[in-house]
């Protein structure tokens, strides 16, 4: 019986074998030709050492040390049938020179000669592959520490594939510079942080969260050439700013201390409430970044129309003065410090509603306000109407309407429309009054009524 089940088993074998001798036979399978390497093209390259120059701004510190460091990444941004993107690792570097090793593998089949652009750190480079990120992504997240996402920098090359290598024609170039800023004043914190403006046109360029208090930080900025910035910290008790104009250059290191001061005399109406011009100053003692808006429940008495780099500024009254002739009010002898002669103080009797904010200003004499609404120089209503949206015509004499938009709309002023005093006389008889968008000089004797101004 074994001997029997032993023979089915070699036949069966044998038929099996048979049948795929026939199977060869009669079906020829070509094999499929693979790829030389289908898992790319891997490249091993060199770049230069990093460098960067010391600019000292104010005292003349010590240069901040750049090197490659092994493990960094660096993305090669190159073209083969789409964006693609090569992880390359800085695998050594040269203790004595600073030369750094890469490694990165490019897409099988990638022609020889193509082009690229190297990205560092790899995640300065696009999400699609097709670039380096926008100045103002790459500086959102800075909290103030000194660390590589600092140190953006942007070369180009060209990669061989005939025999594997990258030459790199433009070494990777820093496209920020680095700042060292010390605050002398407030400190910053992940509440109030530091928020630096191109002053020209309000936008941020950056702004700087640190985890922690912080007096002393490093911040990436553009490159920009004669540009003036504008530093604000808004702290829970007030507003601190400095500005200052400067050419930066990228790959320079600076240091400098920003010596900031308290902006504005009367308080915020939030701790972190950003306001400039058209501020809209009520009888509480506050200031409302609400513009063309009455804060509710508030009594507006006047808006922010001037702002100096120095901390002060004016504030232009939303109703009259009382009608009177300009000989009347000729206690204006009584010349206020504020700007060289421009402001002339009012008699309170000429105030009416607004003298109970000049009480609320005189608690402020710390900041070194003037303590009464004033009647301003000329030249002083002519920059506080451009500042408020207004638009300068005929040889300095014609203003647009647009500076009534801020008085009325939303905020219950009354516009400003026919014969204004202003504290500029022209001779012993006549001085210069604003009618209904015009200057012209006015005979002391008539009546005329006053829009006031105060200044902080």
């Amino acid at each position: 019986m074994e001997e029997t089940t032993m023979k089915k088993v070699f036949r069966i074998a044998a038929l099996l074998l048979a049948l795929a001798a026939c199977n060869k036979v009669e079906t020829e399978i070509t094999p499929v030709e693979q790829p030389s390497d289908s898992k790319g093209i891997t490249i091993t390259a060199t770049l230069a050492p990093k460098t960067a120059d010391t600019k000292a701004v104010a005292d003349g510190g010590d240069k901040i040390t750049v090197t490659w460091a092994e493990n960094e990444h660096i993305a090669i941004l190159y073209d083969k049938d789409g964006a693609q993107v090569a992880d390359a690792t800085i695998t050594a570097v040269d203790g004595t020179t600073g030369v750094a090793t890469i490694s990165f593998t490019v897409v099988s089949g990638t022609p020889d000669n193509t082009a690229c652009t190297l990205v560092y750190p790899y995640s300065a480079a696009k999400d699609d592959k097709s670039g380096v990120k926008d100045a103002a992504t790459l500086l959102s997240a800075q909290d103030g520490t000194l660390n590589a996402n600092l140190d953006v920098r942007v070369g180009a090359g060209t990669i061989r594939t005939t025999t594997p290598d990258l030459v790199v024609t433009t070494q990777p170039e820093a496209q920020f510079a680095i700042f060292k800023f010390t605050l002398s004043g407030p400190s910053i914190d992940a509440t109030h942080p530091l928020v630096i403006k191109d002053n020209a046109s309000n936008t941020t360029i950056t702004t700087v969260t640190p985890a922690s208090t912080a007096t002393s930080v490093f911040v990436a900025m553009p490159a920009a050439a004669s540009t003036t910035y504008k530093f604000v910290v808004i702290t829970a008790d007030n507003k601190y700013i400095k500005s200052g104009t400067a050419t930066i250059e990228a790959g320079k290191y600076y240091q400098t201390t920003l010596t900031m001061s308290p902006r504005y005399p009367l308080a915020l109406s939030s701790a972190t409430a950003e306001w400039d011009l058209g501020a809209v100053a009520c009888d509480d003692g506050y200031l409302y970044m609400e513009k063309k808006a009455a804060p509710s429940g508030k009594t507006t008495l006047g808006i922010v129309g001037k702002v100096t780099e120095t901390g002060h500024g004016l504030i232009l009254a939303l109703q009259d003065a009382t009608w009177q002739t300009w000989n009347t009010i000729n206690g204006w002898d009584s010349v206020t410090t504020f700007a060289d002669t421009e402001l002339k103080q009012l008699p309170n009797e000429a105030l009416g509603s607004l003298k109970s904010y000049t009480l609320l200003m005189r608690s402020l004499s710390d900041f070194n306000t003037v303590s009464s609404w004033c009647v301003a120089q000329k030249s002083v209503y002519e920059e506080i109407f451009v500042n408020l949206g207004s638009t300068k015509y005929d040889g300095g004499y014609t203003y647009d309407a647009n500076v009534n938009a801020y008085i009325t709309t939303g905020v219950g002023g009354t516009a400003m429309a026919a014969f204004y005093w202003s504290a500029t006389e022209d001779d012993d008889y006549v001085a210069w009054v604003f009618d209904s968008g015009y200057w012209h000089i006015y005979f002391k004797t008539n009546s005329g009524s006053v829009r006031p101004v105060l200044a902080f």
